[in-house]
């Protein structure tokens, strides 16, 4: 292999490029790449028409439709599905997904792939070494993919991948056997696209061609190949390692995340420790570790220098980042990022007119959730910064579905607080128009009443009152972490479900409670919870603002049934598989390795 670090697909990951298919590329062109499969994947007759079965497909490159974007179907993408029993070259456009070449052989190790196209016809070279011949297309003209890893419902890769390289000429076997181990420049002839997939840390995969089709590493992770002398000298810090969180206030999905992380981060022996600036509800949610309310200069130097941190995490606060440094932290300080502002457009504005110097001269690295609005602001404004992106984790052994009697009401779910970016108004509008449809609808409202102003307040109890609602609403104010499991049951065993109409979310750990506990949840696309919901798999979406939407999706949550249940089994798989602490852990103690290093 070429490179020792490479990105892991773990079976539900991709990257996406900015072309995601390479159109004025026609026929005639090459793949490559590095891969080690840990997977097997469905094995196909080779055929040249109809749509195959694509199930248990690992599509190392995704066969994009080939009528995406300009709708004629004249045009077929290609894509490669790599497991550990052999490879697939499939090619897709409207009613067209034939796997026009099929190897059947055994993978267990690093092996370089490459799939020539020669006036439409494919063939195979693994390792340099001609394997096999496809069958010729039918389509008019079959262009590369530029997404890597797969997609729903085709199928994902599970394993690594290295030196994702494409041209728009047929290589040669001894071209591929020559330059399969060495680097490129990026400015050979005919070299379209190429992806070391080297950086070992952020969450974007640089094109080293003029071409800067660079692309975002949506769930895969860096790791690097172990050679028995990287093995014997790997630094590992996880033992006897001192960690400090900080936040504004212990409420919300920070307060929420940060237990999480004591629940992840302890169980390999790390001391987890929490300091915020002042008091909050979330107190009430005991976690057996030190938590320090403090604002004070001395207070908050005598904290440090008690706590003998390796790290302090500083989530959002620039002061406090600051602060820290200033008082003479001389460890790893890092700062974390939830959420930024009421809306996507607010983000890259903040960060670069407000936040960059201080992030830039205090911290040691940045770290943010798989947010598709933080990833782009970010890599934009920080581009050589230290970066971190992987999903925070949730604890579905404690936090998880109770059975209670059936409420004989329906029950629809809104958690938040009464302020702009929760939208409120939007959650009684869409939940009045359901009330007229049926009047045995209740809507339970989950809010910390402590943040919300007054005139946000009056206005909240003055569209209560116009929209007529008042019998059908309840409100629970500042209810335990603990609790929010038993509604969340009774909600989903009612036949109702949550709704989130939040403008935008960082995470949205309450999207995630109520997945796991069995409640279906209708979100606005809102973001942050586009790692957890896929449209009528796992949840349902709405357009933000469009109540008549909101209504016709929430009410198929209702009396879909097949489609309901089916949903609640899915949001629970793909939690318990997407979120572990386990994960977490391990992307965190890689982060701190890192950085270390």
């Amino acid at each position: 292999m070429l490179r020792n670090t490479f990105l892991a697909f773990n079976g539900q990951d991709n990257l996406v490029t900015q072309k995601q298919l390479f159109k004025e590329v026609k026929n005639t062109f090459t793949i490559e790449f590095w891969a080690y499969p840990k997977d097997i994947h469905g094995i196909e007759k080779e055929s040249r028409n109809g749509v195959t079965n694509t199930f248990n497909q690992r599509f190392a490159v995704t066969p994009i439709f080939g009528a995406y974007e300009d709708r004629k179907n004249s045009a077929a993408g290609v894509g490669v599905s790599v497991g550990s029993n052999g490879i697939s070259v499939y090619e897709h456009t409207t009613d067209h997904l034939p796997p026009v070449l099929v190897f059947n052989g055994s993978i267990n190790d690093w092996v370089h792939v490459a799939v020539v196209y020669q006036n439409k016809i494919p063939t195979l070279f693994i390792n340099g070494e001609y394997i096999r011949t496809g069958l010729k297309s039918l389509k008019k003209n079959v262009v590369p993919s530029g997404v890597f890893g797969g997609l729903d419902p085709y199928g994902f890769y599970n394993g690594g991948l290295s030196e994702i390289r494409i041209w728009n000429i047929a290589k040669t076997q001894e071209e591929l056997g020559t330059m399969m181990n060495k680097e490129l420049s990026g400015g050979e002839t005919g070299l379209v696209g190429y992806w070391k997939l080297d950086e070992g840390s952020n969450s974007i995969a640089k094109d080293s061609t003029q071409n800067n089709n660079h692309g975002s590493i949506l769930g895969a992770k860096w790791d690097r190949y172990q050679t028995k002398e990287t093995e014997e000298t790997e630094e590992i810090v996880n033992q006897n390692l001192n960690v400090l969180f900080t936040f504004f206030v212990p409420s919300g999905g920070v307060e929420t995340l940060n237990r999480q992380r004591f629940y992840a981060l302890s169980g390999r022996g790390i001391k987890c420790d929490f300091l915020y600036s002042q008091s909050g509800t979330g107190l009430q949610n005991e976690i057996n570790t030190s938590v320090f309310i403090a604002n004070n200069d001395n207070e908050i130097k005598e904290i440090i220098q008690k706590g003998n941190y390796d790290a302090i995490i500083i989530c959002s606060d620039l002061l406090l980042l600051q602060k820290i440094r200033s008082l003479g932290f001389k460890n790893l300080l890092i700062y974390d990022n939830q959420g930024l502002g009421y809306n996507k457009e607010y983000a890259e504005d903040y960060l670069k007119n407000h936040a960059y110097s201080v992030i830039e001269k205090y911290s040691d690295a940045i770290m943010y959730p798989k947010t598709p609005h933080l990833i782009e602001a970010f890599e934009k404004i920080f581009p050589s910064k230290k970066k971190y992106c992987f999903h925070n984790c949730f604890n579905t052994n404690v936090f998880k579905y109770e059975p209670h009697p059936k409420n004989n009401q329906i029950i629809i779910g809104w958690v938040g607080r009464i302020e702009e970016n929760k939208n409120w108004k939007d959650f009684l509008e869409i939940g009045a128009k359901l009330i007229q449809k049926s009047s045995d609808i209740q809507l339970w409202m989950f809010e910390d009443d402590t943040l919300s102003t007054k005139e946000e307040r009056l206005s909240f109890e003055n569209k209560i009152d116009e929209l007529g609602i008042k019998d059908n609403l309840t409100i629970y104010a500042n209810q335990p972490h603990s609790k929010m499991a038993e509604y969340f049951s009774k909600i989903g065993d009612s036949g109702g479900f949550l709704c989130s109409t939040s403008k935008v979310e960082g995470f949205g750990y309450a999207v995630l409670e109520a997945m796991v506990c069995r409640c279906p949840v209708l979100s606005t696309d809102s973001d942050g919870v586009r790692s957890f919901i896929k449209h009528d798999i796992t949840g349902k979406f709405f357009q933000l603002g469009n109540i008549r939407e909101a209504v016709e999706q929430g009410e198929e949550l209702l009396f879909n049934l097949p489609l309901r249940e089916e949903i609640r089994i899915n949001a629970i798989d793909h939690i318990n598989k997407n979120f572990s602490p386990e994960k977490y852990a391990e992307n965190f103690i890689s982060m701190i390795n890192d950085l270390k290093r």
